[in-house]
């Protein structure tokens, strides 16, 4: 299965402590990892239709990654083969009448049911189902035509959402404009859902823990040490760290600003 991650802080910081253990679960999910980040809000992705395990690339994004939005995904395909284009995150440029923004998404789960699906301006380019979610994704927020995300807006997408989610289909996924990073926990639990902790500075070093295994310690560092009142949220499909983890109720959109939960239907 695949893996999701998302960062959201209020100052840029260096991913390393996310992407050390996440770099491991490329084992189990071989094919293709992509990371999407946001600097001088623009949008960059780079991935690798292979494992991360040993991508030289991956280590090195390690260190050039800095952002306050960032989101991962290694890959075991269940739709379409190992390649660069079936390989998440996916891109588009969303234009409005009043706006251009960049959206960066990645999926986990399965769309065996994709009728309902609709591809009248966002076309796939490869073959996944995460991908034809994510251009139906695409049309509604077109259609929508917003330039200023209020709750009736968050209220909408998570329904659409979850519409998406009905019946056989399977969706956790993680997607970003460079400004809000919207996550959605299936409404079956598949893969367990989602669930996030809260990171406060000082950061500092932090040990990795899978299942009670220790996996060392690594570094979570502020890209601007002297800003007062840092924190952030991680979020993934694993529990990463010792720590309290959060999880996600079924079919809940949770979406995160500048390391703050804006909108969570579920939650205050």
């Amino acid at each position: 299965m695949c893996d999701l991650l998302g960062l959201s802080f209020n100052v840029p910081i260096t991913a390393k402590i996310s992407l050390d253990i996440f770099q491991r679960r490329g084992e189990a999910n071989p094919d293709g990892w992509g990371l999407a980040f946001y600097q001088n809000d623009r949008l960059q992705i780079i991935k690798e239709a292979h494992s991360a395990t040993n991508s030289s690339l991956y280590d090195f994004m390690e260190k050039y990654t800095h952002s306050k939005t960032i989101l991962s995904h290694v890959r075991r395909s269940t739709r379409g083969i190992p390649s660069y284009l079936n390989t998440h995150p996916f891109y588009r440029r969303l234009k409005t009448k009043s706006k251009d923004s960049e959206f960066a998404f990645a999926h986990n789960g399965t769309l065996t049911q994709i009728e309902k699906l609709r591809f009248k301006k966002y076309k796939p380019l490869g073959e996944t189902d995460s991908e034809k979610a994510f251009c139906h994704i695409l049309e509604i927020l077109s259609e929508r035509e917003i330039t200023t995300w209020k709750e009736p807006d968050f209220e909408y997408i998570e329904s659409n959402l979850r519409e998406i989610n009905d019946g056989m289909n399977t969706l956790n996924c993680i997607f970003s404009d460079g400004s809000f990073l919207f996550c959605y926990s299936d409404e079956n639990d598949h893969n367990n859902g989602l669930r996030f902790t809260k990171q406060i500075a000082p950061f500092g070093s932090v040990e990795l823990v899978s299942h009670e295994e220790r996996l060392g310690r690594v570094e979570l560092r502020s890209e601007i040490p002297s800003a007062r009142e840092q924190s952030g949220y991680l979020i993934s499909t694993r529990i990463l760290t010792r720590g309290e983890w959060t999880e996600f109720t079924k079919g809940e959109l949770i979406v995160f600003r500048d390391g703050a939960i804006v909108y969570s239907s579920s939650r205050i």
